[in-house]
């Protein structure tokens, strides 16, 4: 009897080993709320800040330029990213709706004397050189000062990179993207 028992049990934990043995690790998931999913083609709106800004008529300067230029775009896709303001410049005149074939209106928003002044142009012909951008600019609406304090330029739309992944973040499931490109700064983790 002792011995049928030992058998039962050496058999039982050899089954339970073996089946462990052949169970699969668990995948990494791949579906529910945080789990990564496409970068859906969107129209998506920019935003670069700068310490100062000037215009001589013709060139807007920015100086002291963020690094980064934020991204986010509008209903119905709701997301934000970040990309790189020289891999921007370099995507200025790629893609079917590229800024070279339409140039893009921005508003310029910035401190002169204290005081907050909104300004709109059109930009064309981006050049970055260390933390100084320049745009050939065309003014649309309002004034521009020859040179004003802080400034923040609000960019239409851009057709945006093509492909990168997102995810869902926080509790009202923020959508936030990481374009494809490998150049663009990563969301720092949760």
């Amino acid at each position: 009897m002792m011995t049928r028992v030992f058998c039962s049990a050496v058999f039982l934990v050899a089954s339970c080993v073996s089946a462990l043995a052949q169970t699969p690790a668990p995948a990494t998931p791949t579906a529910g709320p945080n789990a990564p999913f496409p970068m859906p083609p969107a129209d998506w709106l920019l935003v670069q800040t700068a310490t100062s800004v000037s215009y001589d008529g013709k060139i807007l300067t920015l100086k002291g330029v963020s690094p980064g230029t934020i991204m986010f775009s509008d209903r119905p896709q709701r997301m934000t990213a970040n990309v790189a303001t020289q891999a921007l410049i370099d995507e200025w005149n790629k893609g079917q709706r590229n800024f070279e074939k339409d140039p893009p209106n921005a508003n310029l928003s910035m401190l002169v004397d204290g005081k907050e002044q909104n300004t709109i142009v059109e930009l064309t012909n981006p050049k970055l050189s260390a933390d100084t951008l320049t745009y050939d600019a065309r003014l649309l609406y309002g004034e521009l000062p020859k040179t004003s304090g802080p400034g923040t330029l609000f960019i239409d739309w851009w057709e945006g990179p093509n492909g990168g992944v997102c995810r869902h973040y926080g509790p009202w499931h923020t959508v936030h993207c990481e374009p494809s490109y490998g150049r663009y700064p990563r969301r720092p983790p949760n």
